[in-house]
């Protein structure tokens, strides 16, 4: 069988151009994924919070995501608070709520001290529609200052990204065991030969 020079050099164009633009995309994705996750617009934390406190206004333009994500933990012992937030519009009309029971219990027995909690609520917030949003916190029984609270607003997701760099990275990988599999197999075959003398050892 004749190879043609020709065809044998384009092909090699047409992989390692192939390879050079898989890998700079991932590269971009995994940086976009980067700035996005570290790219705060406004973050604040709260440790004297009362009831109905409000948080806003989220201006969302056309064409914008913002993501709200909200740490709160409870600050107390013994004792259950259930937490709340309520998404409001700008006329302060309700959107959705979402909220969580938070509780700490700890004592002594006939092992010694013991503690169990579940006093931390994590929530992610998506606002992609333009307007105005307010946030609104509250507890049952009036006991908003045993909650401590950190909001961070960011200009949007960089899961996707980091998922089209994940899948990238893949492509990148199963093209280069393609085309060097005689390389990949010899190395295989050397890896092998060093682990079955460590194992005689």
């Amino acid at each position: 069988m004749i190879v043609n020079p020709k065809e044998k050099i384009q092909t090699t164009f047409f992989y390692n151009n192939l390879m050079l633009i898989l890998s700079i995309f991932c590269l971009v994705c995994f940086i976009t994924y980067f700035n996005l996750e570290n790219s705060s617009i406004a973050k604040k934390s709260y440790y004297d919070l009362r009831e109905d406190s409000t948080y806003g206004p989220i201006v969302v333009k056309k064409g914008q995501t913002k993501i709200c994500s909200i740490r709160t933990r409870m600050d107390a012992n013994n004792t259950s608070v259930y937490f709340s937030g309520e998404v409001q519009d700008e006329d302060h009309e309700s959107l959705y709520e979402f909220g969580k029971e938070l509780w700490h219990e700890s004592g002594y027995d006939s092992e010694g001290y013991w503690s169990e909690s579940d006093d931390l609520l994590v929530a992610s917030l998506t606002f992609s529609e333009p307007g105005k949003y307010y946030i609104q916190f509250n507890t049952d029984e009036k006991r908003m200052n045993q909650i401590s609270m950190t909001i961070n607003v960011k200009k949007g997701s960089g899961i996707p990204h980091f998922i089209m760099g994940i899948y990238s990275l893949l492509f990148v990988y199963i093209f280069f065991i393609i085309r060097n599999r005689k390389w990949v197999s010899e190395n295989l075959d050397k890896l092998n030969d060093v682990l079955e003398e460590m194992s005689d050892d």
